[in-house]
């Protein structure tokens, strides 16, 4: 095949390497203990990284989240969020309305930094 053919494909190929970060913000690297509020009912979590966008947490327990939760942050205390992903532990959130810079700085600077990711 000639390479004009795959060069058409290469949106393709990032799109499904897991090395290739497609957000749309950096994350930060963090390592904090917070709570979902989903349905009544609170759970704890993990948070692993974070932006002014969304977020990425992990959890013991058995999750099928869905839908709009409330997420507790620094600061800023609960977070309306959509659940974006849930997968093996892990839940991927967008927040509802990005946090503002200034709250996004306060917050992160009673956070400390993870250097490693998970």
């Amino acid at each position: 095949m000639s390479s004009s053919v795959f060069a058409n494909l290469g949106h393709v190929m990032r799109s499904r390497d897991p090395s290739v970060d497609q957000r749309r913000v950096a994350r930060d690297l963090v390592d904090m203990v917070s709570h979902i509020t989903a349905d009544g009912r609170t759970h704890g979590v993990r948070i692993i990284n974070i932006s002014p966008l969304g977020l990425m947490c992990r959890t013991e327990e058995l999750l099928t989240l869905s839908g709009r939760v409330l997420i507790w942050l620094p600061v800023l205390k609960d977070r309306r969020a959509l659940v974006r992903w849930s997968e093996e532990g892990r839940i991927g959130l967008e927040f509802v309305e990005p946090i503002p810079t200034a709250g996004y700085d306060a917050m992160m600077a009673l956070i400390p930094p993870r250097r490693t990711a998970w």
